[in-house]
């Protein structure tokens, strides 16, 4: 049987939603950022839109800018500038 390559394979314990993992509430669906801010990429895996790569989940970026309903979030991966699209639920502020 061949193996899967899909967009999530190797993901299964990243992925996985913790006891300690709060309920999706739509204060996280809500918040608001501004250009310029930190932010922390927070995957929540029951929220399937706007969910970046889980490569980067747990890295620090800055927003950039907006697209449509989502946000453009700045990271340094590998000496490289690159910009993920993710919605506002993926996302923590940093504190």
């Amino acid at each position: 049987m061949r193996k899967s390559h899909g967009r999530y394979r190797k993901s299964r314990h990243k992925l996985r939603r913790w006891r300690s993992t709060p309920p999706v509430t739509v204060s996280r669906y809500l918040q608001r950022f501004e250009k310029g801010d930190r932010v922390v990429i927070d995957i929540h895996p029951s929220v399937h839109e706007g969910r970046p790569h889980h490569r980067f989940n747990g890295r620090v970026g800055v927003v950039v800018g907006t697209q449509g309903k989502a946000y453009l979030v700045s990271i340094r991966d590998g000496g490289k500038e690159k910009i993920l699209i993710s919605h506002a639920i993926h996302l923590r502020r940093l504190k």
